[in-house]
């Protein structure tokens, strides 16, 4: 079994929550209060993952497949372990076509999207195929990247004073209702009930006792990251700009002019579009092997060709982007819980009730 060190951990859940989230304003339906929402949300998700932390701890060196066959039994937990690598598999597949639609809009809009599409699908494969430490390297090389050039983007629109948190006022204008609405079960589900992924992860973790720590810092580090994104991006373009544009925080960039020579930095966007899609495909597309492996017992990497295949192809089934965004904020996400929230549920009450009958003295 591949192993991974507790900092490599760290930087696989910061870069796979940011994925692509800053780019766009989450939470808009609540306008100006939207970094509300956010927050709201990422504590509703730190408590998601104490729950999947807790039912990992059951068995330490089982994944998310070899938890539902402990819980729900041989057969029934491996249907329910394939729905979810298939669920796995078709989020993998969101996030290749999320590629393709957004580097026409924002990068190359004469090639055409099947090109793209499989290009990156394709780096996604080869290193699939290469299994989790691999995987993990290529983060770790990524982060300073992504760090360095987020830092940038946050210096050059507080340079050119392009913030005006006057945006952000007032506050609850409407009151706590909309913020609620826009935060669950939306943006609970999409980034932070994400962390359900680790679940197929954790088990690769060298140092077990490390596991609980390093995921809730790294978590609580990304959220706070990500409500402050959030918040930039409503002080710079306002919470009616920001609800009408497919890329806010490019948008946003745009915007930059300084002294009359450094503009245009939407290289600098388009980079971070890359680097966060590509992380999360991957890892979608790895837990959707591994789970499979787990639930038929044929070796990962034989998956890896005919899982990628299959998202490929399943990716042009959407017509055109305005399906691909209905589908995704309002289908994906109101049947996204069941995996997130539902499942663990019952898993984590099952093991109650197992332990409870356990312990209890026999009459």
């Amino acid at each position: 079994m591949q192993r991974i060190g507790k900092n490599q951990l760290s930087i696989l859940i910061i870069l796979f929550l940011i994925g692509s989230t800053p780019l766009f304003e989450l939470g808009i339906e609540a306008k100006q209060d939207a970094w509300i929402a956010m927050t709201l949300a990422a504590a509703a998700g730190l408590l998601l993952t104490a729950m999947y932390l807790r039912i990992q701890r059951r068995a330490p060196e089982a994944g998310l497949a070899e938890l539902y066959m402990m819980h729900f039994g041989k057969w029934l937990g491996g249907a329910v372990g394939l729905i979810h690598m298939l669920w796995f598999a078709y989020e993998s597949m969101r996030n290749v076509r999320d590629v393709g639609e957004l580097t026409m809009i924002a990068l190359l809009p004469l090639t055409p999207k099947w090109i793209v599409m499989l290009l990156i699908l394709a780096v996604a494969a080869y290193t699939v195929s290469k299994g989790l430490e691999v995987f993990v390297r290529v983060i770790q090389l990524l982060m300073p990247v992504a760090v360095l050039s987020y830092m940038v983007i946050v210096l050059l629109l507080l340079v050119a004073r392009l913030p005006d948190i006057s945006q952000l006022k007032p506050v609850l204008e409407n009151g706590l209702a909309p913020v609620l609405k826009a935060a669950f079960p939306d943006l609970l589900s999409f980034p932070f009930g994400q962390m359900v992924i680790m679940l197929v992860f954790w088990k690769h973790v060298a140092e077990k006792n490390t596991i609980g720590r390093a995921s809730y810092w790294s978590q609580a580090g990304v959220s706070l990251f990500l409500i402050l994104m959030n918040m930039l991006t409503l002080c710079v373009l306002g919470p009616e700009v920001s609800s009408l544009s497919a890329l806010p925080l490019l948008e946003a960039v745009q915007l930059i002019r300084l002294a009359n020579f450094l503009e245009r930095l939407d290289v600098i966007v388009t980079l971070l579009l890359f680097i966060g899609l590509y992380v999360k495909m991957t890892a979608l597309y790895m837990a959707s092997a591994l789970t499979l492996s787990a639930v038929t017992g044929i070796a990962y990497r034989n998956w890896v060709m005919p899982i990628g295949a299959a998202i490929y192809a399943s990716s042009f089934l959407e017509p055109n982007n305005t399906y691909h965004i209905w589908i995704g904020l309002d289908i994906t996400l109101k049947i996204v819980p069941l995996f997130q929230i539902v499942l663990p549920v019952l898993m984590l009450a099952v093991g109650l009730r197992k332990k409870y009958k356990a312990a209890r003295p026999a009459a």
